[in-house]
């Protein structure tokens, strides 16, 4: 019941952002790419047919003209920066956490005595976390104009190194403690 609050209100606040950036007009423009208007004067449906493909393979190629880039790794410190703003303004207590990354790997360090903790609570810790640099991700993302589908990975050590969570090519989090 709890995962299912946290969710509910993890997806409203998600629409109310979204509502905001596209009150703002910050949200990314639709534009459908002009093509060029070609007079055919022909009878047969072959080359007609021939003109259509071509159309086709213009405006798939324009598509892919409009990705977005990846997260680099000198954009890390700021989405870095901006990740800890958002957990404070949440109400987290990060006061104990480190945040750095390597490459475009976020880790996070807590306390030595988190490692203590039952792996159920680890689990519940570790997801709430990724949910969370989710969320942020995404809005700073949209901010800073990268994709926002590659999200960092999420790493979380203790501080006296040992890995305690991490998160899988699926994107699920994988306590590390037994």
């Amino acid at each position: 019941m709890k995962k299912l609050k946290l969710f509910g209100g993890g997806f409203l606040a998600l629409a109310a952002l979204g509502f905001v950036l596209q009150a703002l007009g910050l949200t990314p423009k639709t534009e459908t790419p002009e093509t060029p208007t070609v007079a055919v004067q022909s009878s047969t449906t072959e080359t007609e047919e021939k003109t259509s493909e071509s159309t086709e393979t213009t405006e798939a190629s324009s598509e892919g003209d409009k990705k977005l880039p990846r997260v680099t790794a000198d954009q890390m410190a700021s989405f870095i920066d901006y990740l800890k703003q958002d957990l404070t303004d949440k109400g987290v207590d990060i006061a104990t956490y480190t945040f750095y990354n390597k490459d475009t790997i976020l880790y996070v360090t807590v306390p030595n005595e988190y490692k203590y903790y039952s792996k159920t609570d680890l689990q519940a810790f570790a997801d709430g976390l990724k949910e969370k640099e989710h969320e942020a991700f995404n809005v700073w993302a949209a901010i800073n104009g990268v994709d926002f589908n590659s999200y960092p990975m999420l790493h979380i050590k203790t501080d006296d190194g040992d890995a305690l969570a991490s998160q899988k090519m699926n994107g699920d989090m994988k306590v590390k403690v037994k």
